[in-house]
Protein backbone atom coordinates (compact mmCIF):
# COMPACT_ATOMS: atom_id res chain seq x y z
CA UNK A 1 0.00 0.00 0.00
CA UNK A 2 2.85 2.80 0.75
CA UNK A 3 5.47 1.09 -1.27
CA UNK A 4 2.78 1.18 -4.67
CA UNK A 5 4.78 4.55 -5.42
CA UNK A 6 8.15 3.51 -5.46
CA UNK A 7 8.87 2.92 -9.14
CA UNK A 8 6.37 6.46 -10.47
CA UNK A 9 7.90 7.97 -13.78
CA UNK A 10 8.09 11.42 -14.17
CA UNK A 11 4.59 12.98 -15.43
CA UNK A 12 5.14 13.93 -19.62
CA UNK A 13 1.51 15.30 -19.77
CA UNK A 14 0.87 19.02 -19.87
CA UNK A 15 -1.58 19.01 -17.53
CA UNK A 16 0.61 16.86 -15.31
CA UNK A 17 3.20 19.11 -15.59
CA UNK A 18 1.27 22.17 -14.69
CA UNK A 19 0.12 19.96 -11.76
CA UNK A 20 3.89 19.77 -10.69
CA UNK A 21 4.62 23.66 -11.10
CA UNK A 22 1.42 24.59 -8.83
CA UNK A 23 2.75 22.61 -6.25
CA UNK A 24 5.96 24.37 -6.22
CA UNK A 25 4.53 27.88 -6.30
CA UNK A 26 2.34 26.83 -3.34
CA UNK A 27 5.47 25.14 -1.33
CA UNK A 28 7.49 28.11 -2.06
CA UNK A 29 4.24 30.72 -0.83
CA UNK A 30 3.94 28.93 2.26
CA UNK A 31 7.74 28.57 3.12
CA UNK A 32 7.41 32.29 2.57
CA UNK A 33 4.56 32.68 5.13
CA UNK A 34 6.40 30.38 7.52
CA UNK A 35 8.95 32.80 7.89
CA UNK A 36 7.05 35.45 9.11
CA UNK A 37 5.16 36.07 12.29
CA UNK A 38 1.79 33.92 11.63
CA UNK A 39 1.21 32.60 14.75
CA UNK A 40 1.06 28.68 14.71
CA UNK A 41 -2.57 27.85 14.52
CA UNK A 42 -2.89 30.36 11.90
CA UNK A 43 0.26 28.91 10.33
CA UNK A 44 -1.13 24.99 10.44
CA UNK A 45 -4.54 26.17 8.67
CA UNK A 46 -2.89 27.88 6.54
CA UNK A 47 -0.76 24.77 5.41
CA UNK A 48 -4.45 22.51 5.48
CA UNK A 49 -5.64 25.17 2.42
CA UNK A 50 -2.30 24.61 0.37
CA UNK A 51 -2.48 20.87 0.77
CA UNK A 52 -6.35 20.73 -0.10
CA UNK A 53 -6.01 23.44 -2.84
CA UNK A 54 -2.86 21.49 -4.34
CA UNK A 55 -4.46 18.42 -4.43
CA UNK A 56 -8.03 19.89 -5.32
CA UNK A 57 -9.76 18.02 -2.27
CA UNK A 58 -12.41 19.75 -0.02
CA UNK A 59 -10.83 18.67 3.44
CA UNK A 60 -7.61 18.59 4.99
CA UNK A 61 -6.21 18.83 8.69
CA UNK A 62 -3.37 18.66 11.01
CA UNK A 63 -3.20 16.64 13.93
CA UNK A 64 -0.92 16.70 16.79
CA UNK A 65 0.26 13.44 18.54
CA UNK A 66 0.11 13.84 22.49
CA UNK A 67 2.32 11.07 23.98
CA UNK A 68 0.46 11.45 27.56
CA UNK A 69 -2.88 10.98 25.79
CA UNK A 70 -1.19 8.17 23.18
CA UNK A 71 -4.04 10.21 20.82
CA UNK A 72 -4.20 12.64 18.08
CA UNK A 73 -5.45 15.79 18.46
CA UNK A 74 -7.42 17.85 15.39
CA UNK A 75 -5.23 20.92 15.99
CA UNK A 76 -6.35 22.95 12.60
CA UNK A 77 -7.99 22.07 9.21
CA UNK A 78 -10.11 23.45 6.56
CA UNK A 79 -12.96 21.79 5.49
CA UNK A 80 -13.98 21.03 8.90
CA UNK A 81 -17.00 21.97 11.69
CA UNK A 82 -14.67 24.13 13.82
CA UNK A 83 -15.79 23.25 16.36
CA UNK A 84 -13.88 20.09 16.67
CA UNK A 85 -10.73 22.48 16.33
CA UNK A 86 -8.82 21.20 19.59
CA UNK A 87 -11.38 18.86 20.37
CA UNK A 88 -11.58 15.95 18.56
CA UNK A 89 -9.05 13.28 18.57
CA UNK A 90 -8.27 9.97 16.77
CA UNK A 91 -6.61 6.67 17.57
CA UNK A 92 -2.66 6.28 17.30
CA UNK A 93 -2.52 3.04 16.96
CA UNK A 94 -1.48 1.28 13.36
CA UNK A 95 -5.15 0.54 12.63
CA UNK A 96 -5.53 4.38 12.55
CA UNK A 97 -4.03 5.67 9.06
CA UNK A 98 -2.84 8.89 10.95
CA UNK A 99 -1.64 6.59 13.86
CA UNK A 100 0.51 4.21 11.50
CA UNK A 101 2.58 7.19 9.80
CA UNK A 102 3.15 8.56 13.39
CA UNK A 103 4.28 5.30 14.54
CA UNK A 104 6.04 3.75 10.99
CA UNK A 105 7.47 7.97 10.41
CA UNK A 106 6.54 7.60 6.57
CA UNK A 107 3.89 8.50 4.44
CA UNK A 108 0.18 6.56 4.41
CA UNK A 109 -1.85 6.53 1.33
CA UNK A 110 -5.19 4.82 1.13
CA UNK A 111 -7.77 4.69 -1.96
CA UNK A 112 -10.84 3.24 -0.28
CA UNK A 113 -10.96 3.14 3.60
CA UNK A 114 -14.21 1.72 4.42
CA UNK A 115 -13.38 -1.32 2.49
CA UNK A 116 -9.61 -1.43 3.83
CA UNK A 117 -9.55 -4.15 6.33
CA UNK A 118 -6.07 -3.03 7.72
CA UNK A 119 -7.30 -0.04 8.99
CA UNK A 120 -10.35 1.14 11.43
CA UNK A 121 -12.89 3.53 10.12
CA UNK A 122 -13.42 6.29 12.71
CA UNK A 123 -16.70 8.00 13.52
CA UNK A 124 -15.07 11.08 12.48
CA UNK A 125 -14.52 10.09 8.93
CA UNK A 126 -17.54 8.17 8.76
CA UNK A 127 -19.22 11.32 9.44
CA UNK A 128 -17.54 13.13 6.52
CA UNK A 129 -18.16 10.20 4.21
CA UNK A 130 -14.33 10.06 3.57
CA UNK A 131 -12.90 7.30 1.41
CA UNK A 132 -9.19 7.91 0.27
CA UNK A 133 -6.88 9.57 2.12
CA UNK A 134 -3.34 10.59 3.08
CA UNK A 135 -0.98 10.76 5.84
CA UNK A 136 2.74 12.66 5.85
CA UNK A 137 3.92 12.70 8.80
CA UNK A 138 5.39 16.08 10.36
CA UNK A 139 8.90 15.44 12.32
CA UNK A 140 10.42 17.90 14.84
CA UNK A 141 13.99 17.26 16.61
CA UNK A 142 13.76 14.20 15.47
CA UNK A 143 10.61 12.74 16.44
CA UNK A 144 6.72 12.87 14.79
CA UNK A 145 5.52 15.65 16.24
CA UNK A 146 2.19 14.94 14.06
CA UNK A 147 0.43 14.76 10.55
CA UNK A 148 -0.78 16.96 7.61
CA UNK A 149 -3.61 14.59 6.41
CA UNK A 150 -6.03 14.97 3.25
CA UNK A 151 -9.42 13.73 3.32
CA UNK A 152 -11.35 13.01 0.10
CA UNK A 153 -15.31 12.22 0.05
CA UNK A 154 -14.66 10.21 -3.83
CA UNK A 155 -12.18 7.58 -4.41
CA UNK A 156 -9.11 8.90 -5.63
CA UNK A 157 -5.70 7.53 -5.90
CA UNK A 158 -2.94 9.48 -4.74
CA UNK A 159 0.09 9.51 -6.70
CA UNK A 160 3.85 10.63 -6.48
CA UNK A 161 3.53 14.06 -7.04
CA UNK A 162 0.89 14.43 -4.29
CA UNK A 163 3.42 12.54 -1.74
CA UNK A 164 6.47 15.05 -2.75
CA UNK A 165 4.17 18.07 -2.72
CA UNK A 166 2.50 17.50 1.14
CA UNK A 167 6.14 15.92 2.38
CA UNK A 168 7.14 19.14 1.17
CA UNK A 169 4.29 21.34 3.75
CA UNK A 170 5.08 18.73 6.39
CA UNK A 171 8.84 19.74 6.38
CA UNK A 172 8.20 22.98 6.14
CA UNK A 173 5.83 22.87 9.28
CA UNK A 174 8.26 20.56 10.89
CA UNK A 175 11.13 22.92 10.88
CA UNK A 176 9.10 26.23 11.61
CA UNK A 177 7.80 24.66 14.89
CA UNK A 178 11.64 23.36 15.86
CA UNK A 179 12.93 26.79 14.52
CA UNK A 180 10.55 28.42 17.03
CA UNK A 181 10.92 26.32 19.70
CA UNK A 182 14.67 27.17 19.88
CA UNK A 183 13.74 30.62 19.51
CA UNK A 184 11.46 30.40 22.84
CA UNK A 185 14.16 28.39 24.23
CA UNK A 186 16.78 30.79 23.33
CA UNK A 187 14.47 33.76 24.73
CA UNK A 188 13.53 31.81 28.18
CA UNK A 189 17.63 31.46 28.53
CA UNK A 190 18.43 35.50 28.46
CA UNK A 191 14.90 36.00 31.01
CA UNK A 192 16.48 33.43 33.19
CA UNK A 193 19.70 34.63 33.08
CA UNK A 194 18.23 38.65 33.21
CA UNK A 195 16.51 37.44 36.58
CA UNK A 196 19.31 35.63 37.72
CA UNK A 197 21.93 38.99 37.46
CA UNK A 198 18.82 41.10 38.62
CA UNK A 199 18.55 38.77 41.97
CA UNK A 200 22.48 38.62 41.94
CA UNK A 201 22.40 42.63 41.74
CA UNK A 202 20.23 43.00 44.59
CA UNK A 203 22.36 40.48 46.89
CA UNK A 204 25.01 42.45 46.12
CA UNK A 205 23.54 46.13 46.42
CA UNK A 206 22.77 45.15 50.11
CA UNK A 207 26.40 43.35 50.83
CA UNK A 208 27.81 46.82 49.75
CA UNK A 209 25.44 48.21 51.79
CA UNK A 210 26.41 46.17 54.90
CA UNK A 211 30.10 46.46 53.74
CA UNK A 212 29.68 50.61 54.06
CA UNK A 213 27.86 50.13 57.25
CA UNK A 214 30.39 48.27 58.89
CA UNK A 215 33.49 50.57 57.72
CA UNK A 216 31.77 53.75 59.04
CA UNK A 217 31.53 51.69 61.76
CA UNK A 218 35.32 51.11 62.22
CA UNK A 219 36.27 54.67 61.29
CA UNK A 220 34.18 55.72 64.00
CA UNK A 221 35.49 53.00 66.42
CA UNK A 222 38.82 54.36 65.61
CA UNK A 223 38.56 57.90 65.80
CA UNK A 224 36.81 57.35 69.56
CA UNK A 225 40.32 55.41 70.46
CA UNK A 226 42.62 58.32 69.00
CA UNK A 227 40.76 60.62 71.83
CA UNK A 228 41.24 58.50 74.37
CA UNK A 229 44.88 58.22 73.43
CA UNK A 230 47.43 60.72 75.00
CA UNK A 231 50.34 59.02 73.22
CA UNK A 232 51.48 61.43 70.29
CA UNK A 233 53.27 58.38 68.47
CA UNK A 234 49.80 55.80 69.04
CA UNK A 235 47.21 59.11 67.70
CA UNK A 236 49.39 59.65 64.59
CA UNK A 237 49.38 55.85 64.02
CA UNK A 238 45.41 55.89 64.33
CA UNK A 239 45.12 59.17 62.44
CA UNK A 240 47.12 56.87 59.75
CA UNK A 241 44.80 53.94 59.81
CA UNK A 242 41.39 56.22 59.95
CA UNK A 243 42.84 58.26 56.66
CA UNK A 244 43.21 54.38 54.87
CA UNK A 245 39.94 53.11 56.21
CA UNK A 246 38.39 56.13 54.60
CA UNK A 247 40.24 55.62 51.39
CA UNK A 248 38.96 52.14 51.20
CA UNK A 249 35.10 53.63 52.17
CA UNK A 250 35.47 56.00 49.09
CA UNK A 251 36.88 53.41 46.73
CA UNK A 252 33.49 51.12 48.31
CA UNK A 253 31.30 53.63 47.40
CA UNK A 254 32.19 54.31 44.11
CA UNK A 255 32.20 50.91 43.78
CA UNK A 256 28.96 50.84 44.78
CA UNK A 257 27.72 52.89 41.95
CA UNK A 258 28.74 50.49 39.11
CA UNK A 259 26.54 47.60 37.84
CA UNK A 260 27.63 44.05 38.89
CA UNK A 261 30.52 43.17 37.19
CA UNK A 262 34.01 41.88 36.38
CA UNK A 263 35.27 44.60 34.54
CA UNK A 264 35.38 48.43 35.27
CA UNK A 265 35.65 51.63 33.29
CA UNK A 266 39.03 53.25 34.42
CA UNK A 267 37.96 56.92 33.68
CA UNK A 268 34.05 55.91 35.16
CA UNK A 269 35.37 54.98 38.19
CA UNK A 270 38.37 57.33 39.15
CA UNK A 271 36.95 60.23 37.50
CA UNK A 272 34.05 59.54 40.66
CA UNK A 273 37.25 58.73 42.98
CA UNK A 274 39.60 61.67 42.27
CA UNK A 275 36.55 64.72 43.49
CA UNK A 276 36.14 63.04 46.40
CA UNK A 277 39.73 63.03 47.80
CA UNK A 278 40.26 64.82 51.24
CA UNK A 279 42.95 68.03 50.01
CA UNK A 280 42.80 71.40 51.64
CA UNK A 281 41.66 74.63 49.67
CA UNK A 282 45.14 75.37 48.60
CA UNK A 283 45.89 72.37 46.63
CA UNK A 284 44.11 71.96 43.51
CA UNK A 285 44.56 68.69 41.92
CA UNK A 286 43.84 68.33 38.08
CA UNK A 287 43.42 65.03 36.38
CA UNK A 288 43.39 63.48 33.04
CA UNK A 289 42.44 60.13 32.29
CA UNK A 290 41.97 58.45 29.75
CA UNK A 291 39.75 55.47 29.35
CA UNK A 292 40.18 51.47 29.19
CA UNK A 293 38.58 48.32 30.71
CA UNK A 294 40.20 47.04 33.55
CA UNK A 295 39.37 44.27 36.54
CA UNK A 296 37.63 45.47 39.07
CA UNK A 297 40.40 44.94 41.61
CA UNK A 298 43.09 46.52 39.34
CA UNK A 299 40.45 49.46 39.68
CA UNK A 300 39.96 49.76 43.15
CA UNK A 301 43.95 49.28 43.70
CA UNK A 302 44.69 51.70 41.46
CA UNK A 303 42.14 54.17 43.47
CA UNK A 304 44.15 53.12 46.53
CA UNK A 305 47.43 54.20 45.26
CA UNK A 306 46.24 57.34 44.01
CA UNK A 307 44.47 58.05 47.90
CA UNK A 308 47.70 57.17 49.23
CA UNK A 309 50.15 59.44 47.12
CA UNK A 310 47.65 62.68 46.91
CA UNK A 311 47.50 62.44 50.96
CA UNK A 312 51.48 62.08 51.11
CA UNK A 313 51.74 64.75 49.06
CA UNK A 314 49.23 67.17 51.07
CA UNK A 315 51.21 66.22 54.10
CA UNK A 316 54.78 66.40 53.57
CA UNK A 317 55.06 68.26 49.95
CA UNK A 318 53.35 71.56 50.38
CA UNK A 319 53.82 74.36 52.56
CA UNK A 320 50.85 77.36 54.04
CA UNK A 321 50.75 78.24 49.93
CA UNK A 322 49.70 74.78 48.81
CA UNK A 323 50.29 73.61 45.08
CA UNK A 324 49.31 71.73 42.36
CA UNK A 325 48.92 67.80 42.46
CA UNK A 326 48.55 66.37 38.85
CA UNK A 327 47.15 62.81 38.18
CA UNK A 328 46.86 61.04 34.17
CA UNK A 329 46.56 57.79 33.67
CA UNK A 330 47.68 56.72 29.61
CA UNK A 331 46.69 54.40 27.38
CA UNK A 332 49.51 52.25 25.55
CA UNK A 333 49.10 51.96 21.98
CA UNK A 334 48.54 48.26 21.98
CA UNK A 335 45.74 49.10 24.55
CA UNK A 336 47.98 45.97 26.80
CA UNK A 337 48.89 48.34 28.90
CA UNK A 338 48.56 51.35 30.63
CA UNK A 339 51.18 54.28 32.96
CA UNK A 340 49.50 55.88 35.90
CA UNK A 341 51.37 59.36 36.57
CA UNK A 342 51.13 61.62 39.98
CA UNK A 343 53.10 64.47 40.36
CA UNK A 344 53.39 67.52 42.57
CA UNK A 345 54.98 70.77 42.58
CA UNK A 346 56.04 70.57 46.07
CA UNK A 347 59.47 70.93 47.98
CA UNK A 348 60.50 67.53 46.46
CA UNK A 349 63.14 65.23 48.59
CA UNK A 350 66.30 64.28 48.17
CA UNK A 351 66.08 60.72 47.17
CA UNK A 352 63.84 58.76 46.23
CA UNK A 353 61.45 57.87 49.29
CA UNK A 354 61.90 54.09 50.78
CA UNK A 355 60.51 52.50 53.65
CA UNK A 356 57.56 53.90 55.59
CA UNK A 357 53.99 52.25 55.99
CA UNK A 358 52.56 54.39 53.22
CA UNK A 359 55.67 53.63 50.26
CA UNK A 360 55.27 49.97 51.25
CA UNK A 361 51.85 50.01 50.68
CA UNK A 362 51.98 51.38 47.60
CA UNK A 363 54.57 49.15 46.41
CA UNK A 364 52.66 46.60 47.79
CA UNK A 365 49.57 46.83 45.73
CA UNK A 366 51.58 47.99 42.56
CA UNK A 367 53.05 44.15 42.83
CA UNK A 368 49.28 43.03 42.86
CA UNK A 369 47.98 44.70 39.88
CA UNK A 370 51.79 43.07 37.94
CA UNK A 371 52.89 46.91 38.19
CA UNK A 372 56.52 48.31 37.99
CA UNK A 373 57.04 51.72 40.14
CA UNK A 374 59.75 54.56 39.19
CA UNK A 375 59.97 57.53 41.61
CA UNK A 376 61.65 61.18 40.45
CA UNK A 377 62.19 63.44 43.15
CA UNK A 378 64.44 66.00 44.11
CA UNK A 379 64.98 69.12 46.54
CA UNK A 380 63.13 71.60 44.92
CA UNK A 381 61.72 69.63 42.18
CA UNK A 382 58.05 68.46 43.20
CA UNK A 383 57.87 64.28 43.61
CA UNK A 384 56.55 62.21 40.18
CA UNK A 385 55.74 58.89 40.71
CA UNK A 386 54.84 56.99 37.53
CA UNK A 387 53.18 53.13 37.58
CA UNK A 388 52.97 50.67 34.29
CA UNK A 389 50.42 48.16 34.75
CA UNK A 390 48.66 45.73 32.06
CA UNK A 391 45.34 45.70 31.49
CA UNK A 392 44.39 42.55 31.73
CA UNK A 393 45.95 41.43 35.20
CA UNK A 394 43.90 38.95 36.84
Amino acid sequence: MNDRLNDRQVPASPAALERVRKYHRLVLAFSKDALGTLELPALLRLACACASEGTAVQRAKVLQYRAENDDLLLVAGIGWNPDLIGRATLSADTRSPPGLSVRAGEPTFIDDLPEDPAFDYSDLLRSYGIVSLVNVPIEVEAAVWGVLEVDSEQRRRFDADDREFLCGLAEIIGRTIENRRQLERAEQTGLDKRIELEERETLFCELQHRIGNQLQLIIGALEIATTRTADPDARNAFQDVIRRTVAIARSHDQLSLTRLEREASLSTYLNRLIPSLAVPDSVKVVSAIEDATTPIGTAVRLGLIINELVTNSVKHAFGEAGGHITISVGIEADRGAAVLRVGDDGRGMRAAPRGGSGIGLIETLSRQIGGTVEWATGAGEGTRFTLRFPLDHA
